[in-house]
């Protein structure tokens, strides 16, 4: 178990969980802050679904390794997935970092996306560390 074959695997396990699993209401709500229960629920369940998706490559990971660090991993994947897609993090990096005060939504989804993929890379590291 490579630290490259691990990251690509959990970029693979982002991708289904993030696209092809997110259903446009998750989307839609995930986003309305933790306080508000409608975008809890969404956010929540999206988090949950999202995981899911990295069951195969957290099964590789405790095979390799331990158990333990596979659920490890799994926190880093989904705590930090919670922190960004509820939106705060996100929307003060666009307005304080980029200085983007009404920014297009390509730029939002592209900071989430690159929040995201920080997050893997360290989550790789730590699965083969």
């Amino acid at each position: 178990m490579t630290w490259p074959a691990v990251l690509l695997v959990l970029l693979v396990s982002h991708a289904v969980g993030d696209v092809l699993l997110q259903t446009n209401h998750q989307a839609g709500l995930k986003g309305g802050g933790i306080a508000d229960p409608r975008a809890r629920d969404a956010l929540l369940s999206h988090v949950a679904a999202y995981t899911l998706a990295y069951v195969p490559a957290l099964v590789w990971i405790g095979a390799h390794t331990s158990p333990g660090r596979a659920i490890l991993v799994a926190a880093l994947i989904a705590v930090p997935h919670v922190v960004i897609d509820e939106g705060r993090l996100v929307r003060a990096w666009v307005h304080d970092v980029k200085r983007a005060p009404d920014p297009p939504p390509a730029l939002v989804i592209a900071v989430d996306q690159c929040l995201h993929l920080l997050c893997l890379f360290g989550a790789a590291l730590v699965a083969v560390a």
